[in-house]
């Protein structure tokens, strides 16, 4: 049988679903779901550059790549990416005006000189780096999608209900792919040639099922299908730009959802009035896009009491039963600020009640930093230029601290592979090398540890999985740029791992090539599938 792999955090859907929502398709079950693969553009997908026009883990991609454990994201588009920022809306409206009146508005020239008059009549004289960031915008989302998100009828709960239908309108059906082509390209390309040129990546027949849980999930794999895992980024999903009041609700609703989610990651990239988000976006990409406001904030109280809501928690940090099913909360995109207060007045008391709440964190680099409080110092410091010993040390990454709470309470950290995330910019450090050196980074807080136990200790390398990020429009790993790259990644690190078993096996609890072979197995696939077992 083939090997399997498992990641913790990816959006299978996601490309599909903003490519065809508002269209025609919308009312074709038939097309109007993931298994529609929206074209790739190949020559960037093979050079692994930035996934703003190519396909990293749609469900062909998936299914040929073998990822069979998925934990699949929904995300509705945050509105902080199209409003604020240096550059006023109203002008990036009126390209969008302008562009939008005519299918082939990318094409025509006198389109695009009305659009460029548009944008550039009263704004900024640094219109070379907004251009940059509008065109890679418009790459990544039709104008469609754009002007629905800057207007007044866009609503996060309700896109993340669409989403959510949109991702199950397939769930257990064998199905074999179709092949959207967008625009003018579908005039001149052919979805049979394609198909045949592109196998890997256009060509599959299969099935993934949405899991109610962890009997279901193994049931899935066993007949060697994709177990579809629900999860959400980020608390702004339940509408909290627009009415806290109703936070209870709707978090009440989801635990009702027939197929549930399993984690949610609290932040994301703008305030969702619960608590801080990380820094995350370049400071050179502030011209159209400001996340200050919240940003690197703790907790406030109407995110205390979300947490503990979804945690299934009354306010004495007491399992109630009432409050249904829990939720897990992923810390990911979560200032360190509010990371500091979970571990202390959540999970350190739960622990002590014999409540234990597993962190997760799932889609992450190592920050360098040892402690939660050197990373919160460093949150008023953080910019374009800096690495710490090669780490990216921004906030958005994990800290030594972070990864100790991970491995005291059994928890899942998931390896992000954005080049940026990692460390690396510019394509300047080998894919593998730079990946180990942020899992080996991780691995040797755990071992060092003064808090942890030699039992766990010794189960340094099962806190740890892929969490790729996928359809995230990163910019990946040049080597491991989609989930077709799996087993090439797990080749490398057999190799890296294998390499520290000779060099220090004893220390790193790797004696013999079964150890190695565990480990490497364990990142790739089983640890999700054991973290699973216990908590869904």
């Amino acid at each position: 049988m083939n090997k399997k792999y498992a990641d913790l955090h990816c959006h299978p859907h996601a490309r599909a679903f903003h490519w065809m929502r508002h269209t025609k398709n919308e009312n074709r079950p038939s097309k109007f779901n993931p298994w529609n693969v929206v074209l790739s553009n190949f020559n960037k997908q093979e050079k692994g550059e930035r996934a703003f026009s190519y396909s990293q883990c749609d469900p062909a991609k998936l299914w040929n790549g073998e990822a069979k454990l998925v934990f699949a994201s929904l995300y509705p588009f945050e509105k902080g990416f199209y409003k604020g920022g240096l550059i006023d809306q109203s002008k990036l409206i009126r390209i969008l005006d302008v562009l939008s009146t005519s299918g082939l508005g990318f094409l025509n020239p006198i389109k695009w000189g009305q659009a460029l008059f548009a944008f550039a009549t009263g704004a900024p004289t640094i219109l070379k780096i907004a251009r940059a960031f509008l065109q890679s915008l418009l790459m990544r989302m039709p104008i469609r999608r754009i002007k629905f998100f800057i207007s007044d009828e866009y609503d996060y709960y309700e896109e993340l209900i669409k989403e959510r239908d949109f991702l199950l309108s397939h769930s257990n059906k064998l199905t074999t792919n179709k092949i959207y082509i967008p625009g003018i390209k579908r005039l001149f390309k052919s979805a049979g040639k394609l198909r045949k040129k592109y196998p890997e990546s256009l060509d599959a027949t299969g099935r993934y099922i949405v899991c109610e849980n962890y009997d279901e999930v193994q049931t899935t794999l066993n007949a060697n299908n994709i177990a579809v895992v629900l999860t959400i980024e980020g608390m702004h999903a339940l509408g909290t730009d627009t009415d806290l009041d109703k936070v209870e609700q709707r978090i009440m609703e989801l635990k009702t959802w027939p197929r549930p989610v399993f984690f949610i990651t609290f932040a994301h990239h703008f305030n969702n009035y619960l608590g801080g988000h990380a820094h995350s976006i370049p400071d050179a990409l502030r011209i159209l896009s400001d996340q200050s406001d919240g940003m690197n904030e703790g907790i406030k109280p109407a995110g205390e009491k979300a947490i503990k809501q979804l945690l299934g928690l009354d306010d004495e940090l007491n399992v109630d039963t009432g409050l249904g099913r829990r939720i897990l909360i992923d810390l990911k995109h979560t200032a360190a600020k509010t990371r500091k207060w979970y571990y202390e007045q959540i999970v350190t008391p739960c622990m002590a009640k014999g409540d234990n709440i597993p962190v997760i964190l799932s889609h992450v680099g190592f920050s360098g930093w040892e402690t939660l409080q050197e990373t919160i110092d460093y949150s008023f410091h953080e910019n374009d230029n800096e690495l710490k010993d090669g780490f990216y040390p921004w906030n958005i990454n994990v800290c030594g601290e972070d990864v100790v709470w991970a491995a005291k309470t059994g928890g899942l950290i998931g390896l992000c592979f954005d080049q940026r995330i990692l460390g690396d910019k510019k394509d300047k450090v080998n894919s593998i090398d730079l990946l180990w050196k942020n899992l080996k980074a991780m691995v040797d807080q755990i071992i060092t540890s003064d808090e942890l136990t030699e039992e766990q200790k010794s189960n340094c390398w099962s806190y740890f999985t892929l969490g790729t990020d996928f359809e995230g429009y990163i910019d990946p790993t040049q080597d491991y740029g989609n989930s077709l790259l799996f087993d090439d990644f797990e080749k490398d690190l057999f190799q890296k791992i294998h390499t520290l078993m000779e060099i220090d096996g004893a220390k790193y609890h790797l004696e013999d090539d079964v150890k190695v072979e565990s480990a490497v197995r364990g990142i790739c696939f089983e640890n999700a599938h054991q973290f699973l077992k216990r908590h869904f």
